[in-house]
């Protein structure tokens, strides 16, 4: 894992101008200012919970980066009862109330916060400050925060579907601000938190995890541990790590200094890159490359949604042509109501592997959406041709809607323009209502429609 070279900065930099980066921010990034010295965060809430538990706090806790979990470990094994975890769990919130009244952010923190290249964040502390600064360096965005923690009822967990103009915060290991949510406290609770991630939490927060794998990462001041660094960026991906077909970078800042998880990253990560100076450096840096783009950069995830559980389920079949684009169908399919959204072999969207599955997935689906191109148009032999014909075959076993096409050209799709799709079968889908959504985006009226079936489908499902 190499230092940053010109290509990397290069690299980074036309990332950032794209709107193609999520910053993902570990605990010495909560740098603040309190009583005159310029600190971590935690270095101050988990030195007062030692005390609290009447234990010495010892230089080799407080100065490492995950200083809470080394705190609450030591608590745990000198003080361990049946119920020590809940007084710990209720003291750490309280000291985090605390001392968020008393600090101020420093500058650094205030620098990247205000960033407005970067429109969704993923925070791995349980505090709300990086909310608070974002809100206070950009007054004129609304902030939207989502929380997963696997001691959250799964039909309360939020996924974070951005308009225009808002900005997002994903806490992935809970938060300690909201009312009857789970927080990671210590390593053990902070593998469970990743393992649950990819099970029932990918179910409903489809359009987060989707972002995380599709772009590039800036990881400031994680210091991960070696077993955590290797699971983490694992889960942030979509391919394995040791492939040529993996798209996405992750920039680290700075570079790993746990030396196994840095030799694991040298021999088997080659899209990870390591900054070796100083974070105020690299925020600088950035905050001057966000400073060239003209205009300013404008949201590409965008309202929470919360799914109930009840919402109907959508399968979109398409050419591979057109994967982004659906991407964004997708996006916006999750905030109108659907509970999840499958993308069939790709697996972009929704927690469940399909790719052994896929004529289980049509069968069991609410409705099946079609995406109609010129590109799909153009396939004389693809996957997708087989997936819609079977789903036209069950439609004719439903006694309503089922088929939902849409057409993702720049003119409204005519039969006339389509030779293949026009043509046997699939001839029935423009006889159905067809959705137009040139590159993915779905109008109002549309939008408003699909709700409505949505709403309807629930309706039908509780009578």
């Amino acid at each position: 894992m190499n230092a940053f070279n010109e290509t990397d900065w290069y690299s980074l930099a036309q990332s950032v101008k794209d709107g193609n980066v999520i910053p993902i921010i570990g605990p010495d990034a909560l740098i603040v200012e309190y009583e005159g010295q310029t600190v971590p965060f935690y270095r101050l809430v988990s030195a007062d919970l030692l005390k609290s538990f009447q234990i010495e706090s010892e230089a080799e806790i407080l100065q490492h980066t995950w200083s809470l979990h080394r705190a609450v470990s030591v608590i745990l094994a000198k003080k361990g009862s049946p119920r020590i975890e809940q007084s710990i769990r209720r003291e750490v919130s309280r000291l985090v109330a605390h001392y968020s009244d008393l600090v101020q952010p420093a500058e650094s923190l205030r620098i990247l916060a205000g960033i407005r290249a970067f429109t969704l964040f993923v925070s791995l502390t349980p505090d709300n400050l990086l909310e608070r600064v974002m809100q206070t360096a950009d007054p004129s965005s609304t902030i939207r925060t989502s929380t997963y923690s696997p001691r959250d009822a799964s039909e309360s967990l939020s996924d974070l579907l951005l308009r225009q103009g808002e900005r997002g915060i994903f806490q992935m290991l809970g938060s300690c601000t909201q009312i009857g949510s789970g927080f990671a406290i210590h390593e053990e609770d902070t593998l469970e938190h990743l393992y649950r991630l990819q099970s029932d939490g990918t179910r409903r927060l489809t359009t987060i995890l989707s972002e995380l794998r599709r772009r590039d990462k800036l990881l400031i001041n994680c210091d991960f541990p070696d077993w955590l660094g290797r699971a983490m960026l694992r889960l942030i991906n979509d391919n394995r790590l040791y492939t040529n077909d993996k798209t996405t970078l992750e920039f680290l800042c700075p570079q790993a200094n746990d030396a196994g998880l840095h030799a694991f990253l040298m021999q088997y990560s080659l899209n990870t890159i390591g900054f070796d100076g100083q974070t105020d450096a690299l925020v600088q840096k950035l905050a001057q490359i966000s400073e060239t783009i003209q205009p300013p950069l404008q949201s590409s995830v965008i309202t929470t949604s919360k799914p109930n559980g009840l919402g109907p389920t959508i399968f979109v079949s398409y050419s591979s042509e057109n994967a982004d684009f659906v991407r964004k169908i997708a996006d916006q399919l999750t905030n109108l109501g659907f509970s999840d959204v499958w993308l069939d072999r790709k697996k972009l969207i929704g927690g469940d592997d399909w790719s052994d599955r896929i004529d289980e997935a049509i069968e069991k689906c609410d409705f099946f959406m079609p995406v109609i191109s010129q590109q799909a148009d153009a396939q004389r032999e693809k996957v997708f041709w087989g997936e819609w014909k079977d789903a036209i075959q069950r439609s004719h076993r439903i006694k309503d809607v089922f088929l939902m096409p849409v057409g993702i050209d720049a003119e409204f799709p005519n039969k006339a323009n389509y030779q293949r799709i026009a043509d046997g079968d699939t001839t029935v889908f423009f006889s159905k209502h067809i959705i137009h959504a040139p590159q993915g985006i779905l109008n109002r009226k549309d939008c408003d429609a699909l709700i409505e079936r949505c709403q309807r489908f629930q309706g039908a499902s509780r009578d």
